[in-house]
């Protein structure tokens, strides 16, 4: 608790810090640098490398850095003696995945390198401001855990340009972004430095224009002084600008013997390149020279015309034939695959018909192995109905025979009794009409199934 309230104690401390200063209020009418990145010019040293890529294209800077690790700053050789300016330029950047990948303005670069103000912005919609502090970057806006990113609704969209400006009126740094003021910070002790563009790691971005301005109070102060720089004093001071501009000479000379060697070497390389297709003429002059010396032995000029003539025709009449093959071998070509298409929708009409003939014999077999199953059903039922009705008609006659067998023992006299009532009644009662048979069971033949 007691480290969260010390970081906010601190974060309001810098804000108030940054913001307490008023704004720089001067009024930067004076041009000093003017690019459009329009053409290569001596303003910048344009590059073309694995690592950077740095060159006009279309009225833009077109900038890659392809290096995943470390940012890029991309100077110009314009010497900036100036205390008081206003730099404007307009940036944006291309596909980025990561914060890291970034684009601003770079100004106030020490001569010892050890010094520096950067303000950037990512795709994000984040800006961050830092001053570099001998090897590292000491944070001005946002936090140490996120690295001095800051939300901010003033960037544009991800496919748009935004407009940086960064006003210097030493100590004093003031940035705006898009017309609008976000912070002021000073600087102690920081002298007139080199300016440019800064690229973050692996990243794509273009500039519309660089624009420095001053005021016309300190455009005289370093006319002023530059004439006095200009002017030696003193015979030490006469030698070292001689020794500085022989050094210049020195160094143009060399610059322009190495132009000059990679002039020399590529010329060399063309006229290498041209002795060998002289080289190879030569040899194929050599060859038509014996061609027509062994045609032209014992052999006239009318001759020779004659068969070059029959042999002009041939070679025409040849491509003729050829393009007539080429035409038949296209014909043939589309006859076989026209054919193959026949083969295959006769194919494809057989398979069909085949599957509707199976489906035909399918359905036959199964309607007949539905009817065997109905007959089967059937010739139970009939047996069944069989055995119901000989149980019930069978029955009492079995029962009849046995009352009888019973009744055997009896006395001589009941039976004598019975047998007397049996003849009486004989006369008297009608013919008993035959037992009825049993039904008739119905004998299914067998019949073999087939597959």
């Amino acid at each position: 608790m007691k480290r969260d309230l010390a970081l906010l104690v601190f974060i309001i401390f810098h804000a108030l810090g940054a913001t307490a200063q008023n704004p720089i209020a001067l009024e930067f009418n004076v041009q000093q640098l003017r690019e459009e990145f329009s053409e290569e010019n001596a303003n910048w040293t344009y590059m073309s490398s694995v690592e950077n890529l740095y060159m006009p294209d279309k009225g833009d800077l077109f900038m890659h850095r392809n290096n995943p690790n470390s940012a890029y700053a991309f100077v110009t050789k314009w010497e900036n003696s100036l205390t008081t300016f206003n730099i404007i330029s307009r940036l944006k950047l291309g596909p980025a995945e990561t914060t890291d990948e970034s684009i601003g303005i770079i100004c106030l670069v020490q001569r010892d390198a050890k010094g520096a103000v950067v303000v950037e912005f990512n795709k994000f919609k984040q800006f961050r401001v830092k001053q570099m502090v001998g090897s590292y970057y000491r944070y001005i806006s946002g936090t140490a855990e996120e690295k001095g990113w800051v939300k901010s609704n003033l960037l544009r969209g991800k496919e748009d340009y935004n407009d940086v400006e960064v006003r210097v009126a030493l100590p004093q740094v003031d940035v705006y972004l898009n017309g609008k003021f976000l912070q002021s910070f000073d600087v102690p002790d920081y002298t007139p430095g080199m300016m440019g563009i800064a690229i973050g790691p692996n990243t794509k971005a273009k500039a519309d224009y660089f624009y420095v301005y001053t005021t016309s109070d300190e455009k005289e102060k370093v006319e002023k002084s530059s004439e006095v720089k200009d002017k030696p004093t003193t015979p030490v001071e006469q030698i070292s600008k001689l020794r500085y501009e022989l050094e210049m000479k020195d160094r143009n000379l060399k610059e322009c013997q190495m132009e000059r060697v990679k002039a020399v070497s590529t010329l060399e390389e063309q006229v290498s390149g041209l002795m060998a297709e002289n080289e190879r003429l030569a040899l194929q002059n050599r060859q038509l020279d014996e061609f027509r010396s062994q045609i032209l032995v014992d052999m006239d000029e009318d001759a020779f015309l004659t068969i070059a003539r029959s042999l002009k025709d041939e070679i025409i009449k040849n491509q003729r034939l050829e393009m007539q093959v080429q035409t038949y071998r296209d014909s043939l070509r589309i006859t076989h695959q026209n054919y193959s298409k026949l083969k295959l929708a006769l194919l494809d009409k057989s398979i069909k018909k085949a599957e509707v003939e199976k489906a035909e014999r399918d359905r036959q077999e199964s309607i007949k192995t539905k009817n065997d199953i109905e007959a089967d059903l059937k010739e139970k039922r009939l047996l069944k109905e069989q055995e119901e009705w000989e149980r019930k008609n069978i029955k009492p006659q079995t029962s009849a025979s046995a009352t009888t067998s019973e009744a055997a023992p009896k006395t001589k006299v009941a039976e004598t009794v019975t047998e007397e009532v049996k003849k009486k009644g004989a006369e008297q009662r009608p013919t008993v009409a035959a037992e009825p048979s049993p039904m008739p069971v119905r004998v299914r033949k067998a019949v073999k199934k087939t597959d």
